[in-house]
């Protein structure tokens, strides 16, 4: 892997990043509407609104990871995070997480985020990254078709919400 770098997501860049997140509904990570006009108006008010922060991890110039996240006084919530396909299994994933730890998310506050429970990678991504498993989240959602919910990738809507580090994960408080 070589030097990863980030930069700050602007307004400017949502119709990049309703690229990526329409990657993650349509990759199985995320559910809900994978319509691209309605994905970029959404981002550009979280973004133009303050509500959630943006960041972009390039290497060599290319995009190859972005997190979205929302901070409060006591908790940071990690609202979408993607590495692009050709990027895993690289130690992208990792070394991006570990940037957002260690250079943009203020120590001591509560991490989560929210995992569909049939995405097994992704569960044990963040189990290797030390955050265990917290809540059962059981849902039934009418805005959304079974085409376009937890359902359809062969799981009853539920979601894991993993919240703090473990102790003595990579980035655990000593």
């Amino acid at each position: 892997m070589n030097a990863l770098t980030y930069r700050w997501a602007s307004v400017a860049d949502a119709p990049e990043l309703a690229r990526l997140n329409r990657q993650l509904v349509r990759e199985g990570a995320d559910f809900g509407p994978d319509d691209l006009r309605f994905l970029h108006d959404r981002m550009r008010t979280w973004l133009a609104s303050g509500a959630y922060r943006a960041v972009l991890f390039d290497e060599n110039g290319e995009t190859v990871a972005y997190a979205v996240f929302r901070e409060s006084a006591d908790e940071i919530y990690l609202a979408q995070f993607l590495v692009l396909r050709h990027a895993r299994r690289h130690g992208v994933g990792h070394a991006a997480i570990e940037r957002l730890r260690r250079d943009i998310w203020p120590r001591g506050k509560r991490l989560t985020l929210d995992v569909l429970v049939g995405n097994r990678k992704a569960l044990d991504f963040w189990h290797d990254l030390g955050w265990r498993d917290c809540a059962l989240t059981l849902e039934i959602d009418p805005r959304y078709s079974t085409s376009n919910d937890c359902s359809a990738t062969g799981v009853d809507s539920t979601t894991i919400v993993p919240t703090m580090p473990l102790p003595g994960a990579p980035w655990a408080s000593q």
